[in-house]
């Protein structure tokens, strides 16, 4: 018998049943089923107070750092109104109407306080802010002075000694001729006429007479250096006295002792855990009827 390949089917393949997906309507039924069978988990009051008890006497002994304290009394205040929304959120509205009165009025009061206190941290340090500015002020106007100083001194001393350098030299060319003449041997004719004599004499005189130039120019430059010390001193003056009480007073500012009120938030604490305390009484009163029943 001869071999005969068996022959495919030419029909098409069959498909696999993909499975159906769920409906939106089922699987929103599913979801809201869920939340339906959640255990609602009820709320301890007595865990709540405690809690809310020992996160208001931490606050109460809170400490802060070097001051400014104006970012520190903020950020506590918002932690105190995180713990007393917490608390108020786990106890009826009857309890909460009672409670919110006698809080409110504690707030308002510690509110009042460490807004105070924190304007005049404000004022105090635009105070510092403003005297540093005018000292920084007063600093340049003195350096201004000071250079203009320098330069005034430093021009009178250059053209007062450069007409000084010059007599100098010419004293010393003088003085030269004067003893060459000194030396030299009179001829007849001038011993005759006194020739040497005479020049000489001139010489002399030309010489006193650059000397006391010379002299003069020393003293007037002694007097006008004198005049600008003067000048200088008296303008000067104010602005180190004014450099003076500016430095004085930003010290006294910056001694001025602020504390961290650790006492007035410390006692509006213990108010609040008080009034915490009287609200877990009133509604500990508000339980018992039904517990009887």
């Amino acid at each position: 018998m001869s071999y005969e390949p068996r022959s495919r089917s030419r029909g098409m393949r069959p498909r696999r049943m993909a499975p159906k997906k769920q409906a939106s309507k089922d699987k929103r039924e599913s979801v809201e089923n869920e939340f339906a069978y959640q255990e609602n988990i009820p709320v301890n009051p007595q865990e709540v107070s405690a809690r809310a008890i020992n996160a208001l006497d931490h606050l109460g002994n809170q400490r802060f750092g070097m001051p400014p304290f104006s970012e520190h009394f903020r950020r506590w205040m918002l932690d105190i109104q995180s713990v007393l929304n917490d608390f108020r959120s786990s106890f009826p509205t009857s309890v909460n109407q009672s409670f919110d009165t006698s809080i409110e009025h504690l707030l308002a009061n510690i509110r009042t306080e460490l807004n105070s206190r924190i304007s005049a941290e404000d004022n105090l340090s635009a105070k510092i802010t403003e005297l540093l500015r005018q000292l920084t002020d007063n600093e340049r106007e003195l350096t201004e002075l000071e250079s203009e100083q320098r330069i005034k001194m430093h021009e009178a001393k250059r053209s007062t000694e450069k007409s000084m350098t010059k007599l100098r030299d010419e004293i010393d060319e003088l003085d030269a001729q004067r003893l060459k003449l000194l030396r030299q041997k009179p001829r007849f004719l001038e011993r005759l006429f006194g020739g040497t004599k005479t020049k000489v004499e001139d010489s002399s005189r030309t010489l006193h007479s650059k000397r006391k130039d010379l002299l003069s120019s020393e003293a007037g430059l002694k007097r006008r250096v004198s005049v600008l010390r003067s000048s200088y001193e008296d303008k000067r003056k104010p602005l180190t006295q004014r450099r003076d009480e500016l430095r004085q007073r930003l010290t006294e500012l910056r001694s001025t002792t602020m504390d961290d009120a650790l006492e007035v938030r410390k006692a509006a604490c213990e108010q609040m855990r008080q009034t915490i305390s009287d609200a877990l009484d009133q509604f500990t009163l508000q339980q018992r009827p039904e517990d009887r029943q």
